[in-house]
């Protein structure tokens, strides 16, 4: 044994007091390994937390934030935001393995300003398979080369994502077998996009009476009629007479 020093660890509470565990760690010299240090069976290496407080702190990040957590157990939010970075890694590295047939491709905004992510994932089973920074083909393709296997890759069928360009080649180039299906949330965005120029259109050819009756009622119109009232409901009628047809 080379020195000893002694090492703390938060630990589950005992009847509402708080428990701190101190043990002499050790030091040790092997004349084949060189110098090593002692391994804790109750806790990971330079962790600051044991074992049983890492798991109790990732379930309870599953239903609060971290920062709640962390005031239960009486840690700081840095020990906490550690313990559930842990417990999630454990996971990861101790879930069963699937073969997925259908996944998403999608990107999520992350902080402020144009900051996204491209995040791959399990769409039957709700899973992220993988996580990157940015949103260019060249993330997506490492995403759907580096996180799925081969295996995995040949029993994709299905791959859902949006209109961006760079998602639609990296697909194309690694998943060419795999159909496409694109969300309905863009799909109707781009419907209502052209729905509105049609409208007007249609308002500009209609002559002056028609637009001062269509101006600036895009929102009534898409509201649902047994939620229009007073006014608003007259001002919809109005402009149902102008626009039927004599």
């Amino acid at each position: 044994m080379r020195s000893s020093r002694e090492r703390t660890w938060d630990d589950l509470p005992w009847a509402s007091h708080h428990v701190t565990l101190i043990y002499p760690q050790c030091r040790l010299v092997c004349r084949a390994c060189g110098i090593r240090t002692e391994r804790i069976e109750f806790a990971d290496a330079k962790a600051r937390v044991t074992r049983r407080l890492r798991q109790q702190i990732g379930v309870d990040c599953q239903s609060m934030p971290t920062s709640h957590a962390a005031v239960r157990h009486g840690v700081s939010w840095g020990k906490a935001r550690r313990a559930e970075k842990a417990f999630l890694a454990e996971w990861d590295r101790t879930r069963v393995k699937r073969q997925p047939r259908h996944i998403g491709l999608d990107e999520i905004q992350r902080g402020k300003g144009q900051r996204f992510w491209t995040v791959l994932s399990d769409v039957v089973h709700g899973e992220v398979i993988g996580l990157r920074q940015d949103r260019s083909e060249a993330t997506a393709t490492a995403l759907l080369t580096e996180d799925l296997t081969a295996r995995q890759r040949g029993a994709i069928t299905a791959v859902c994502t949006d209109m961006h360009r760079p998602y639609l080649n990296a697909v194309g180039t690694v998943l060419s077998k795999a159909e496409i299906v694109f969300d309905k949330f863009h799909v109707l965005q781009h419907a209502s996009a052209a729905l509105d120029d049609v409208r007007r259109q249609e308002f500009f050819r209609a002559g002056a009476v028609m637009r001062e009756h269509g101006r600036g009622k895009r929102w009534l119109l898409l509201r649902r009629w047994k939620t229009v009232h007073g006014s608003k409901r007259r001002e919809l009628q109005t402009l149902f007479a102008a626009n039927r047809r004599r």
